[in-house]
């Protein structure tokens, strides 16, 4: 640039920064740059004949230039970081000059201000006439924000427009203690998720380890295939009489939960064992009354030995039937009061009793099928005598000190009758779509049925784990509104819930995705089978992300007392699920599509759901404002305080 183009030079600062550059990279020294051209043409041709200096040269050259752009950015940089850090000085030297002037005058606060009474706002006191803020030209005075203030004797400064100021940087410094405060305080999420899911995982797995013991034990009786296959038709029958009551310990948890006081969780705790004692009467007769229909109805001949044989365990098993319900509404009441300890050690005394009691009845007594149903009968008779003596111990239930003025009874009755009605009918349209999928895998064809049980067996084991975290979405959601908690903190649960659903889901679907290989060979060695069952294990890991979401959500939603929506919503779902059963030619065609189908359905129903509760949470928080600004300013208005009125 220098030579080549001869170019004069024009600008003697940059030319000397150029030369000042080179000579200090390269060694090249340049005398003058202002001698006479001739002069620059020696040079250039001492330059150019070599090569190797030409290229250095322009190197070189290329170099200083590029550390001139950089010393100028440097300085642009460094004259901008001054001036931020200038302005930032000069207002952090106004706020604590303000804060010192407030806090060394006594009657200047907000009110004051308002009412026009305060105007020392210096550090030094100063002549203040008509809200005017008289700055002397002394090094103690008050410095005014600009240049031109610093020259002037006087400058005005409205009262309200600093109040105003003071109040949005009063604010903004709030605001920023709040979310600091809020960052720094962990709600320690992961730690209660853990204290509710593990517990909860643990007594869901309780009741199959019960019906595989029960298995293990007939498998070898007497009565080999008779008693098994009567065992069958009866576990069928308890598995669609009890699961459907297991509506009633979610909606128990819920209302319990979301209770607002003592006296109120015990008198909801005592209407829903009202409710469970006539429901689990109700249930024992159907049992002992429509037992023989019930067992002809699933395709047992009287005269057949299965069906002597699934009566005597059926009508034995029965009596346990109040038991069974009371224990499905105590769960749900511990737990919605916080305890996950007492339903851990129900099922953990269940297991154990039915575990010695199993072999002793059976065997050495002689008393056969009998024997088994009286075991598990009084394994869960037993579950019921420990949650009854803890109910008792913790003063669950109602006491006589208990003033029951602020608790309207028919309210609570209305509550807890429509939230077991709708979660009835959530858990009927569940079994019903269940029921079909078996009965349309059945009528496709034997291949098809057996691919579908095995599949369906890993898909319950799987969705208990699963459904664990949907218990404690369910109690820490309605635990947060029955406390009430702010909005911030509830939507940081939901956040949370949504992140450890997707992760639990992943890590389940890669599981099933490594085990598939395996699978099959574990089940059967029939080549249909295993190739029926290597076609839907890919459909069953990518449903395990979406039953995590959909179990989730559906427990943040009925944690915050949506029952009748997610009813609504599963029946919905199970409508669009059947629908499209109805069209599919193999076991492949249900679990590809209606499965996908029902879970997507009531997911959507999830979000919907809970995007309903904080909508109706943040209506709440709203009304409660307008009601206490309301009271404010009555009584404001009583007492003649004009600033309070205007800030109600």
């Amino acid at each position: 640039v220098l030579y080549d183009r001869r170019r004069d030079i024009k600008t003697s600062a940059t030319v000397s920064l150029a030369r000042n550059t080179v000579r200090n990279s390269t060694g090249i020294i340049i005398n003058s740059c202002s001698k006479d051209k001739m002069q620059r043409q020696t040079q250039w041709s001492n330059y150019s004949s070599n090569r190797k200096h030409r290229k250095r040269l322009l190197l070189y050259t290329v170099l200083a230039l590029a550390t001139i752009y950089c010393d100028g950015l440097k300085a642009s940089f460094l004259s901008n970081n001054s001036r931020r850090k200038a302005a930032t000085q000069h207002v952090s030297a106004r706020i604590q000059i303000r804060q010192q002037s407030l806090s060394r005058s006594p009657t200047c606060n907000f009110q004051a201000l308002e009412k026009g009474k305060c105007n020392y706002f210096s550090t030094t006191p100063s002549l203040v006439e008509k809200n005017t803020l008289s700055s002397r030209n002394s090094s103690t005075s008050l410095r005014a924000s600009t240049a031109a203030s610093e020259s002037s004797s006087e400058s005005v400064i409205s009262n309200q427009n600093v109040l105003n100021w003071i109040r949005m940087r009063l604010r903004i410094r709030s605001r920023r203690l709040q979310k600091n405060k809020e960052s720094s305080t962990s709600y320690q999420w992961t730690k209660q998720n853990l204290a509710i899911a593990l517990p909860a995982l643990v007594g869901l797995l309780v009741d199959p380890l019960l019906s595989i013991v029960d298995t293990a034990f007939i498998g070898r009786s007497a009565g080999g295939a008779t008693d098994l296959a009567a065992l069958g038709v009866c576990t069928s029958i308890f598995h669609m009489a009890f699961t459907v009551f297991r509506a009633s310990t979610v909606a128990t948890t819920s209302l319990v939960g979301s209770a607002s006081t003592p006296e109120e969780k015990r008198q909801i705790t005592k209407i829903s064992f009202g409710f469970a004692f006539t429901m689990g009467i109700l249930v024992f007769l159907a049992l002992r009354l429509a037992g023989g229909h019930m067992l002809t109805g699933m395709a047992l001949s009287p005269n057949s030995p299965v069906f002597h044989s699934a009566c005597s365990y059926l009508f034995t098993r029965a009596w346990a039937a109040p038991a069974v319900v009371f224990i499905v509404v105590a769960e749900g009441a511990f737990r919605g009061n916080g305890d996950n300890k007492t339903p851990l050690v129900a099922a953990s005394v269940a297991a154990v009793v039915n575990l010695i009691l199993d072999p002793l009845l059976m065997f050495p007594m002689g008393m056969g099928m009998a024997g088994a149903a009286a075991a598990t009968a009084i394994s869960q008779l037993a579950a019921a005598a420990m949650y009854a003596w803890r109910l008792w111990k913790r003063h669950l239930l109602p006491q006589p000190q208990d003033s029951c003025a602020n608790v309207k009874v028919g309210e609570v009755v209305n509550n807890i009758i429509g939230a077991n009605v709708a979660m009835l009918t959530k858990s009927l349209s569940m079994l019903v779509f269940y029921t079909a999928a078996t009965s349309i895998a059945t009528r496709i064809g034997a291949a098809h049925v057996a691919t579908h049980q095995v599949c369906l067996s890993l898909f319950w084991l799987l969705t208990m784990w699963l459904d664990s975290g949907g218990v404690s979405a369910q109690l820490l959601f309605s635990k947060s509104i029955g406390e009430g908690d702010s909005i911030q903190k509830m939507r940081s649960l939901t956040k949370y819930m949504v992140k450890f659903a997707m992760v639990q889901g992943l890590a389940f679907s890669a599981f099933v995705y490594g085990i598939g290989r395996f699978v099959p060979a574990a089940f059967t060695q029939d080549p249909t089978v295993t190739h029926y069952i290597t076609q839907c294990l890919p459909h069953i890991s990518i449903q395990m992300t979406l039953v995590s979401l959909c179990l989730v959500l559906e427990g943040l939603a009925i944690g915050g007392n949506q029952f009748r929506f997610m009813a609504s919503g599963t029946a919905v779902a199970t409508a669009a699920g059947l629908w499209q059963m109805l069209r599919s030619t193999s076991v492949v065609d249900i679990w590809a599509g209606p499965v996908n189908t029902f879970f997507g359905l009531r997911l959507i129903l999830g979000i919907i759901g809970v995007i309903r509760v904080h909508i109706g949470l943040a209506k709440k928080k709203m009304t409660i404002d307008l009601h206490d600004a309301d009271a404010n300013a009555a009584t404001a208005t009583s007492n003649g305080d004009a600033s309070t009125i205007a800030t109600s």
